[in-house]
């Protein structure tokens, strides 16, 4: 009997841990058990299918099962595993066909992270959405299609509820956003935000900060009201997206340790400390390269990049082999559209690096996307944090209306390789006046920092 990889979720850690697997060694034969009904999904495309402008959920499919099949991979939809046993190297699994049993001789955990649910009254109403999956994804869009709301609730302004606040102003629904932070996107502090704020409040959207929601009303079975502690807000939408955390309570009741983020506790090999068992995306905690500490990364690459080394080492190990392979940490870098905004970050935020002990200054500056006498350029906020001591960089935010997304990379590069301002002042990037100026918005943020740090 040839040796047997089981893989716990099916989505984007689980399937490129899957997939990796099979390229370094095809000779295991590879299991991949999903609860949900489907596999291998853009996620981060949800609120543009929302939206209307992807135009059927099958566009955000991968691939298949049938697709996986071919590649020599078992995928299993609406399986979900009840529990892991590591002494015996199997999984107790719920299916269609009732209780299973599956043995295994290498496991990989990707459950990933999992909606947190307020306790507020009133959540069992009808038009109150949490997006899970693409299975919530789909019910969102068919409601909105077919019932056509006039006034949604979000509450939390972290990234989701801003983009789904996009997604429901474009098709025409009144959107009121509701916060306890009066954070934009978990760290964009509102001063320097405002140009976010501006472009949602242009659009429609009613935002209300400081506020904690205490129960959601209904009639006839469905909701009509969100009572907070400033009011009560009309709703026939309500979608909390207030945060998500690591879904590790599999690996936890299997007396597999966590870490000190809630998440699984990996090596950068993506390994647990139990026995031919790895871990990788939402539901393990990595390294954050700024910090050192161990962190929870909800971030789509983090997770890809996990599930790639996790395979990697998986398969080394199945053949006796050593792979180089590690998981380098992550910088939290994202980026987002907000109508016609890019909103960027990489690494802290003012704030997270005064709670990390760094002694931090923080730059800002604007900047211009392309020279300024070339047509059709506009205006970058540029925010920068520094270690005093050392001149190293130790975060950026970026928001404008062209040229952020390569900018931001440019920062998590030099995060990554824990340069200073003045290394990065003294990079040579490409210039030519559709681009940028000939002191690229980067360079341009790091010289003032040079010269006032």
């Amino acid at each position: 009997m040839g040796k047997r990889v089981v893989v716990v979720g099916g989505d984007a850690a689980g399937m490129s841990a899957a997939s990796q697997i099979r390229r370094a060694n095809p000779a295991l034969e590879v299991l991949v058990l999903e609860k949900g009904p489907f596999a291998s999904y853009g996620a981060c495309g949800m609120p543009y299918y929302i939206a209307g402008e992807i135009a059927a959920a099958e566009e955000l499919l991968a691939l298949k099962p049938d697709q996986f099949a071919a590649r020599g991979i078992e995928v299993r939809l609406e399986h979900e595993v009840a529990e892991v046993r590591p002494g015996a190297r199997t999984v107790e699994v719920m299916g269609n066909g009732g209780r299973m049993t599956e043995r295994y001789d290498y496991l990989v955990l990707a459950t990933g992270g999992e909606v947190i649910t307020p306790d507020w009254e009133g959540l069992e109403l009808e038009s109150v959405f949490f997006l899970r999956g693409l299975h919530d994804g789909i019910a969102l869009r068919h409601f909105v299609d077919e019932r056509q709301p006039e006034q949604a609730v979000i509450v939390g302004t972290g990234l989701i509820g801003v983009e789904m606040a996009e997604a429901l102003l474009k098709r025409g629904v009144q959107v009121t956003m509701i916060g306890r932070s009066q954070r934009l996107l978990s760290t964009f502090e509102p001063e320097f935000a405002q140009e976010v704020i501006d472009e949602l409040t242009e659009r429609g959207l009613r935002l209300v900060s400081g506020c904690q929601v205490e129960r959601l009303e209904g009639r006839d079975g469905r909701v009509s009201t969100v009572v907070t502690d400033q009011g009560a807000f009309p709703a026939d939408l309500v979608l909390p997206a207030i945060g998500i955390r690591p879904a590790a309570e599999l690996a936890k009741r299997a007396g597999i340790g966590l870490g000190r983020s809630g998440g699984i506790a990996v090596s950068e090999r993506m390994k647990t400390d139990a026995p031919g068992v790895f871990a990788a995306g939402d539901c393990a905690e990595v390294t954050h390269v700024v910090t050192g500490e161990k962190v929870f990364s909800p971030l789509a690459l983090t997770a890809n990049r996990s599930g790639r080394v996790a395979g990697d080492n998986l398969a080394a190990d199945s053949l006796g082999e050593f792979s180089v392979q590690r998981f380098r940490g992550t910088a939290g870098t994202l980026v987002t559209k907000v109508f016609d905004l890019t909103v960027a970050q990489t690494g802290l935020s003012p704030l997270e690096a005064e709670r990390s002990g760094f002694d931090a200054a923080i730059f800002e500056r604007r900047s211009r996307s392309r020279a300024e006498y070339y047509p059709g350029g506009s205006s970058i906020a540029t925010r920068i944090v520094v270690d005093r001591h050392t001149r190293r960089l130790l975060g950026a935010q970026m928001i404008g209306r062209e040229g952020v997304a390569g900018r931001i990379d440019v920062f998590a590069t030099a995060l990554f390789n824990r340069m200073t301002v003045d290394d990065i002042y003294n990079l040579e990037l490409a210039y030519a006046p559709p681009y940028g100026p000939v002191y690229d918005p980067v360079i341009d943020i790091c010289g003032k920092a040079g010269l006032e740090l």
